[in-house]
């Protein structure tokens, strides 16, 4: 839960390495890229835990392919989305309210946000063996 608090801020930052330039730039955006790769992976290997432990070991084979249908269909849906996102986010660069690349990265910490949130008690599913103890 904490790396995926973590995430927002550094999604919250990558608009404003534009002001960077150089060496700065090309280390700031190392290390952020970096942190959020690492994130990336402890997140998803998390989130496999728990989805194997919310499931009773009969159903476990159904939930991983479910799990991973899901997976793939986003991972083949998104880069058509962010397109989209980035081309729209291109025309309104001279806007009040979040402009040009700072409304991408704020869907994306939208995103994260219900990530977050839908790891929270009302949602994960805690299995009876668990919630006796």
């Amino acid at each position: 839960l904490t790396l995926q608090a973590l995430c927002i801020p550094i999604l919250f930052a990558y608009p404003y390495m534009t002001y960077l330039s150089g060496p700065a730039l090309s280390i700031v955006l190392s290390i952020a890229s970096v942190l959020k790769n690492n994130i990336a992976v402890t997140i998803i290997t998390g989130l496999f835990i728990l989805q194997n432990n919310a499931v009773s070991q009969d159903q476990r084979g159904a939930a991983n392919g479910l799990a991973m249908t899901g997976m793939s269909l986003f991972k083949a849906v998104a880069p058509a989305g962010a397109g989209i996102m980035f081309s729209w986010a291109q025309k309104r660069q001279h806007t009040f309210f979040f402009p040009g690349d700072h409304m991408v990265f704020f869907v994306l910490n939208m995103i994260e946000l219900i990530g977050l949130v839908l790891t929270f008690k009302p949602f994960l599913a805690v299995p009876e063996q668990y919630a006796r103890n």
